[in-house]
C-alpha cells in the first residue's frame, strides 16, 4: 500500500474487472510510444461497489490500483493524489462499455448529477486510452 494506506496494488472488485481489461495495453508498443511522455492517474468509481480502479499511466506503463470507496473521503485529491476523477454507478458503465450509451449521453448525465467529474480536461487523456481498447 501506499503511503496513506490506502490504494492496494491487488486490484478488487471493480478495480480487478478494470485491470483485466486494461493491462494487455501494456503489450501494445503503439500504447507505449503515444503515451511514453503521459504521466497521470485516474480514478474511477463504481459508486454502488466497494472498490474504486486507480489507474497510473506512467510513461507509456499501465498500472491499475484499488482504493477503498467507503468512506468517500477515501476518495479526496489531498488523499490519494489523482488528476482526474470519473464516478458513476455501475450500470452506467455497463451501458458505456457496451456502447448502448455514447458521450452525449454521458454528458446529459452529468448535467443531471448521475456522473461526476473532476480534471475533465485531464480525463480526455484516459478517453484517448480507452480508444485503444476498441483496436
Amino acid at each position: 500500500m501506499d503511503k496513506t494506506g490506502l490504494v492496494d496494488p491487488k486490484a478488487r472488485g471493480f478495480a480487478g474487472l478494470i485491470k483485466s481489461i486494461m493491462e494487455p495495453l501494456n503489450e501494445n508498443l503503439e500504447f507505449k510510444e503515444k503515451f511514453k511522455t503521459l504521466d497521470r492517474k485516474f480514478l474511477i468509481n463504481a459508486s454502488n461497489l466497494n472498490h474504486a480502479a486507480f489507474i497510473s499511466v506512467n510513461h507509456g506503463i499501465l498500472k491499475v490500483e484499488s482504493v477503498p470507496n467507503k468512506p468517500e473521503s477515501n476518495l479526496k485529491k489531498k488523499m490519494i493524489g489523482w488528476d482526474g476523477y470519473l464516478s458513476m454507478d455501475s450500470q452506467i458503465f455497463l451501458a458505456l462499455a457496451m456502447n448502448r450509451i455514447s458521450i452525449v449521453g454521458i454528458g446529459i448525465k452529468w448535467l443531471l448529477r448521475k456522473v461526476k467529474m473532476r480534471g475533465i480536461l485531464k480525463l480526455l487523456s484516459l478517453l484517448s486510452i480507452f480508444e485503444f481498447l476498441k483496436n
